[in-house]
């Protein structure tokens, strides 16, 4: 892998990692991401990365576990292959769209056990902006 772009994928795996990713699979995702054939296999993947497929193969289902990544097998092909499922990133937006309704509904549950609190208050105001306005970005984005 050409050493620039080898750099990128070990500075977008760091911030995979940031957002709770496992190093392994943040690197095998930032890869994936610029995979040039874009449907390599574990083999392939773990030669561009320097690992082993053994130490590959846990953070590869993990990504298809999270259906950021999809598994497959060419017609005559032994060897999996992996890509990028199409629509991954948004169907992750849209899971943290709800995740921002429950973090709003604890507030509020908090709110109601122990009357006005300038904290929490903060918190469900933030909370339902973002429950309201996420779902509009969403939407442009689909829009084009």
């Amino acid at each position: 892998m050409d050493p620039h772009l080898a750099r990128w994928v070990e500075e977008a795996a760091r911030l995979f990692e940031a957002g709770g990713v496992p190093r392994m699979a943040g690197r095998a995702l930032a890869f994936l991401l610029v995979a040039d054939p874009p449907e390599p296999t574990a083999k392939e993947v773990a030669q561009a990365l320097g690992v082993s497929k053994g130490a590959l193969s846990p953070a590869l289902g993990y990504l298809v576990r999270l259906h950021l990544v999809e598994r497959f097998r060419r017609p005559g092909e032994r060897a999996d292959r992996y890509t990028m499922r199409p629509g991954a990133w948004r169907r992750i937006l849209e899971e943290q769209a709800r995740m921002l309704g429950r973090f709003r509904e604890l507030a509020e549950r908090g709110l109601a056990l122990v009357g006005e609190n300038p904290r929490l208050r903060e918190v469900r105001d933030l909370y339902a902006f973002l429950e309201r306005e996420f779902p509009l970005l969403l939407a442009k984005l689909e829009e084009g």
